[in-house]
């Protein structure tokens, strides 16, 4: 029986042989590292994020929030005694009680859709202007260990509905990722660009804007946070809240938080 011959390859066609070799080699290295760039730069920055609301907004017509401007003088609104809009009411007068809740409430079944929160006050979106970021704003209670709930998206913070709000008073409880799903996420900003002095604003559900100025920044080991920072009624003001540090499988959590507290911004 013949065994079968093995083919002999002359010098070129090795040569043209390991040439199609190394291309192919050299074509997926260039993909998985074009990859690995993307990865890396959606994961540490908002550029495709940008990029993505770029295209929607200039090619199919897309309208999205707008930071609005931040006043120069003393403000108009809320906190305004002069505003004749303002909300505030003297020792005769009565407001519109806000929902109220029970901290206690029974979770909805998985598949059961909660109904809209509506609520003038609410907050409804918060503006980092010096950071050209704008970050819908979304109620949230508290979870199964009578903990603050987070939102599931990176783009989104939390408010606590039991928590104050910027015309009413107390404290304003937003609380938003700094990293989700492997994303960088808005309130990052709290973590590693906020600094005393910097503007936030809050747009309420009924469309008027609460200004506040950055008095400070803290971090705290998760159960060494002090309770003033959760704490609802109180002293106006915005308290912004975000991790810091890797997720702890055994904690459930990250072990450190950010907290920024803004006071109200009165023109001075």
């Amino acid at each position: 029986m013949d065994k079968k011959k093995r083919k002999v390859y002359t010098p070129a066609e090795k040569r043209r042989r390991n040439r199609r070799h190394n291309a192919i080699v050299t074509s997926i290295a260039v993909v998985l590292m074009l990859a690995g760039i993307i990865i890396i730069v959606s994961d540490t920055t908002f550029f495709f994020d940008d990029a993505g609301r770029w295209i929607r907004r200039n090619i199919f017509g897309e309208v999205f929030e707008t930071i609005p401007p931040f006043p120069t003088g003393s403000p108009s609104g809320p906190s305004d005694p002069d505003d004749p809009n303002n909300h505030n009411i003297g020792p005769q007068g009565s407001l519109v009680p806000r929902p109220t809740f029970s901290p206690d409430e029974t979770p909805l079944p998985e598949n059961v859709t909660e109904e809209p929160f509506i609520y003038d006050y609410a907050p409804e979106c918060v503006y980092f202007p010096q950071y050209d970021i704008t970050c819908p704003v979304d109620p949230v209670g508290y979870n199964w260990r009578g903990e603050m709930a987070t939102v599931r998206s990176p783009f989104r913070a939390g408010w606590l509905k039991y928590s104050g709000d910027p015309v009413t008073g107390g404290n304003v409880i937003l609380a938003g990722h700094n990293r989700y799903s492997g994303k960088l996420g808005y309130f990052s900003v709290v973590k590693d660009k906020l600094q005393p002095g910097d503007q936030v604003i809050v747009k309420m559900q009924n469309g008027e804007y609460a200004y506040y100025i950055v008095e400070s920044i803290n971090q705290y080991h998760y159960q060494h946070v002090p309770w003033e920072v959760m704490q609802h009624d109180g002293e106006s003001r915005l308290t912004l809240i975000t991790c810091l540090g890797d997720f702890s499988s055994s904690a459930g959590t990250s072990m450190h938080r950010v907290v920024a507290v803004c006071r109200p911004y009165t023109g001075e």
